[in-house]
């Protein structure tokens, strides 16, 4: 009767020993699935941003160019008068035909220069259908957040956030759109902050997220309040650093990096936006490297 007991108890012990491995094991899933939504909103509002001052990470765009080749046949000599007409009303049904099957497309990898780039040049309907994207995905994500338990007034700061950028992009209103692109970019390494992950990669969210910040307003010229994003941006990097074996099997890029942050807050001493775009450029880049 005793050993019948004790069956038992293992039995129930075991049951709910696997239980708990399931649960742990769909906590894990779902905050996976959660970092991939705000790695999208991440992607989709940083470039959103960047467009605004015509700034492509990876300084090259992908072209495409229809080329139509067109193959006729001459007539053979000796032919009699009505079989050349004969056949030349049959070129030209066929004609359209031809043009199409002859189409070649060409694939291009263009060089786009912050440089040389006019930064009032902004498509604003390519703005437009982007951030109504954003706002669909927002819809599935908020729900995401919320059953992992996230801030819910971070949550509701973020949709109201959200708001302001719609409206301002509505209005086509430049100054305002960069500030409020910067202020939604800020909740994400809030939103991740909060989860079971690794803390590095919140870190590095909050670096892009201060270097977001001066980059909203370089179109104001506010150079002290940018200096003091870039700074916090680069001791937020420091802090990162302190994670001794993400470094070490990152050394080199770590170290690019660090580099580059450098190198952005020496160039604001010139106080020339360009320069500023071109280094601000270098540095976004390596850090999604990371």
């Amino acid at each position: 009767m005793k050993k019948n007991k004790l069956l038992v108890l293992f039995l129930i012990f075991l049951f709910v020993s696997t239980l708990t491995g399931c649960n742990e094991k769909e906590n894990i899933n779902e905050e996976t699935k959660i970092i991939t939504e705000l790695n999208y909103l991440d992607t989709k509002i940083v470039d959103l941003l960047n467009k605004l001052n015509g700034i492509t990470i990876g300084n090259y765009v992908i072209t495409k160019e229809e080329i139509q080749k067109e193959e006729k046949g001459d007539s053979q000599s000796g032919e009699d008068s009505s079989q050349g007409e004969q056949k030349q009303t049959q070129s030209q049904n066929n004609d359209n035909s031809s043009n199409v099957e002859s189409k070649i497309t060409v694939t291009e990898m263009n060089k786009i220069t912050v440089l040389t780039t006019e930064e009032n040049n902004i498509d604003w309907n390519f703005i437009k259908n982007e951030i109504e994207t954003v706002n669909e995905a927002w819809s599935i994500i908020i729900l995401d957040l919320a059953s992992k338990d996230i801030n819910n007034d971070d949550i509701l700061n973020f949709s109201t956030t959200l708001n302001d950028t719609i409206l301002s992009i509505k209005d086509e209103n430049k100054t305002d759109t960069l500030q409020n692109l910067a202020k939604l970019y800020a909740f994400i390494p809030v939103f991740e902050g909060q989860l079971e992950q690794n803390t590095v990669n919140s870190k590095l969210k909050k670096v892009k997220s201060d270097l977001l910040n001066a980059y909203s307003i370089v179109e104001k010229e506010e150079w002290t309040q940018i200096e003091t994003n870039v700074i916090s941006a680069i001791n937020t990097f420091k802090e990162a650093l302190n994670d001794i074996e993400y470094v070490k099997n990152k050394e080199y890029k770590v170290n690019k990096t660090y580099i580059l942050l450098n190198e952005l807050q020496s160039s604001l001493k010139y106080k020339d936006k360009k320069l500023f775009y071109l280094k601000y450029q270098n540095t976004i880049e390596s850090i999604n490297l990371l």
